[in-house]
């Protein structure tokens, strides 16, 4: 047997502990976390029993107290949805609170909250559910006890351990029923079902592709030279494949656009609560709102190319799903829940990459339901490889460590630099930053599919200034449909490898890169595309390494029990199990193995006759944030085999 005294050192595994504290704040639990939060009585938001016309609702707004002149008559109101009202001024959160408990005893309203909210984060309002997800084994018994006199509404599809939703009586206060059951220490989280405010960061034939310097730039129109993601490269290579599929989280998308039609696969309508996320419209008072943004970003990610029409997108023979979760300026606002719904939907059907060009307005806390079903599609998207999700930084020019949708480390951040190289002005940065792409700034915007005729951005059927962190999130999606075209066995760990140890440093003077290649505004650099096209087609031709599959935990807490097993090893062969916290590549007896670094023996044995095996162990504390990487290494006799690499991600 080969000696591995340079790859081995002691144990990660230690003793398990857990626990929960009850608080009396106000607040709400999102998983293990505690977010306190103040009431505001500038604002009330109502919710309206299923039935109830807009005729009935705008009646019986006229008839509630302490409302600011004119919000009955003036609030838009979408049905199904949380109207939101002004109190008049002087309104306390005392008093906010005693209309809304006055106004749940009435049986047109079904919840009804002040305005809720966090330093420096976004506001919520109260709705009549709360999300819940069952510790694994709990009893049927207890939960029936803990949900007694509740409703259960609908399910959170998770592909392991869905979690459930529940309908809490109007005259019952959500918040504290919740906080109840997330401390009864038998579920993963309990939280309400917030109403959320979340905005928009707004070589081919295509005859507008010349204006797509973001693709190729040769210095059209005063565009930096090269300042782009080398696309041509990779479209030598593959234009990308219909089996990969990108899911767009969004506004509704022109689905008779000429350059996404072809492209389209079936989609959902999250936020309206149907399967048709058809771009919609409407009027407020004097105000008209279109949705237009998902369109755009659709257009950007994979609009078809190369068909004489329009423009190209990054991933032009890849697929684009549509998942309307969000509205524009005046249009009706998404709940938790809704978050989890779009996650899961696009994981369930099919979605290979994930994009999200929106966010929290201010700032926001991941909630614990969207981020299990973050966590859903990063362990069992693309049938146990994981999806891969995109969210672009923000655009508020400053650190975005508070927004918790684009800084969670489950997911890829993505900047925006211009068209001569550097930070977009309104670009977010921040220490969680992945990478960066090319987005409008400088004077230069993004060429890309708008709605058709007079709606939409441009008043045409295309957009030639579209930008914002909206623009580069799709745009490194897009790339990352291409290298999961030129190789779909690359686990979500292994493509991501590849996107970002491919990026093009840029701006090193301005860029602080660390001593791991790390920028906080560029994160490991800006995408591009046939540099990581290059290296996924490479890997698949090689066909040496990554011959073992490993499954199991990628995510768990401090003293929690975790366990994997593999398949596909030589029968009889010795297997280790080893962990380490860098992935560049270690050469050992000639071949090649995915971590680097110190790494440490976490299991040992034989792989059975069927070609497996298992290990198991408890998470040590003091661990909390720290990625451990884990890997499969198997004495093939005459050779070595490994395993794709896992992250577990301590929380």
């Amino acid at each position: 047997m080969h000696s591995l005294a340079a790859l081995l050192l002691s144990a990660l595994l230690a003793p398990a502990q857990d626990g929960t504290v009850a608080t009396s704040e106000l607040g709400y639990w999102n998983g293990p976390q505690w977010v306190a939060l103040q009431a505001d009585g500038s604002s009330i938001g109502v919710r309206f029993a299923v039935g109830l016309d807009l005729v009935e609702i705008r009646q019986f707004l006229g008839q509630i107290p302490g409302l600011d002149a004119g919000a009955a008559t003036n609030t838009p109101v979408w049905l199904g949805h949380t109207v939101t009202l002004d109190t008049a001024a002087g309104t306390d959160a005392a008093a906010a609170w005693e209309l809304c408990a006055q106004l749940r005893q009435r049986p047109e309203v079904i919840a009804a909250s002040p305005r809720l909210w966090a330093p420096g984060r976004d506001s919520y309002y109260l709705t009549e559910e709360i999300l819940l997800r069952w510790r694994p084994g709990t009893p049927a018994e207890a939960r029936a006890a803990w949900t007694h006199g509740l409703e259960r509404s609908a399910t959170l599809d998770y592909a392991v351990n869905p979690g459930e939703v529940y309908r809490v009586p109007a005259d019952e206060d959500a918040l504290q029923r919740a906080n109840q059951i997330a401390e009864s220490g038998l579920v993963e989280f309990a939280t309400p079902d917030f109403q959320l405010l979340r905005v928009a960061y707004a070589g081919t034939d295509d005859p507008l592709y010349a204006y797509q310097w973001h693709l190729e730039s040769t210095g059209q129109g005063g565009t930096g030279v090269d300042q782009d993601i080398d696309v041509e490269g990779a479209w030598d290579i593959t234009r990308g494949s219909a089996n990969v599929t990108v899911a767009i989280v969004d506004t509704g998308v022109e689905l008779l656009h000429p350059d996404l039609v072809s492209n389209l696969v079936p989609g959902i309508d999250v936020l309206g609560n149907d399967n048709d996320p058809q771009a919609e419209d409407g009027t407020w008072l004097i105000f008209k709102w279109e949705e237009s943004h998902g369109t755009a970003t659709s257009g950007v990610a994979a609009g078809r190319g190369d068909n004489g029409i329009g423009i190209s997108g990054v991933a032009p023979r890849c697929t684009v799903m549509p998942v309307r979760f969000l509205s524009e300026l005046f249009g009706p606002t998404p709940t938790v829940q809704d978050e989890a719904d779009a996650f899961n939907w696009a994981c369930a059907n099919g979605a290979s990459v994930i994009n999200n060009s929106w966010g929290p307005a201010f700032g926001a806390t991941l909630p614990a339901s969207t981020k299990a079903a973050i966590d859903n599609c990063n362990q069992n998207g693309r049938n146990g490889l994981g999806a891969i999700v995109f969210f672009a930084a923000g655009n508020s020019s400053a650190n975005n460590s508070n927004n918790g949708y684009a800084s969670y480390s489950g997911v890829l951040g993505v900047t925006a630099c211009s068209a001569l190289g550097r930070l977009s002005s309104y670009s977010s940065f921040g220490p969680s930053v992945d990478c960066t792409a090319p987005s409008s700034g400088d004077g230069f915007g993004i060429t890309t599919a708008d709605r058709l005729g007079g709606k939409g951005y441009a008043g045409g059927d295309y957009a030639f200034d579209f930008g914002g962190t909206s623009s580069a999130s799709p745009t490194a999606a897009g790339v990352m449909a291409l290298i999961l075209s030129a190789n779909p066995a690359l686990t979500r760990l292994e493509a991501i490898e590849v996107l970002l140890s491919t990026a093009e440093k840029i701006d090193p003077a301005g860029g602080n890169y660390d001593a791991n290649g790390h920028s906080e505004k560029y994160g490991y650099g800006r995408v591009n595309a046939a540099a990581a096209v290059a290296e996924a087609a490479a890997r698949a031709a090689g066909g040496a390494s990554n011959t073992v599959y490993l499954n199991g935990d990628t995510f768990a807490q401090s003293g929690a029990q975790v366990g994997y097993a593999f398949t596909g090893a030589a029968p009889g062969s010795d297997w280790f199990a080893l962990g380490g916290f860098s992935a560049v590549g270690t050469v050992f007896d000639g071949h090649l193995f995915d971590l680097s670094g110190s790494t440490r023996l976490l299991a040992s044995g034989s792989v059975d006759a069927q070609g497996g095996g298992a290990f198991q162990g408890i998470v040590p504390p003091g661990l909390l944030g720290v990625p451990i990487l884990i890997e499969v290494a198997v004495d093939a006799g005459a050779s070595w085999q490994d395993s794709n690499l896992l992250l577990l991600r301590v929380q």
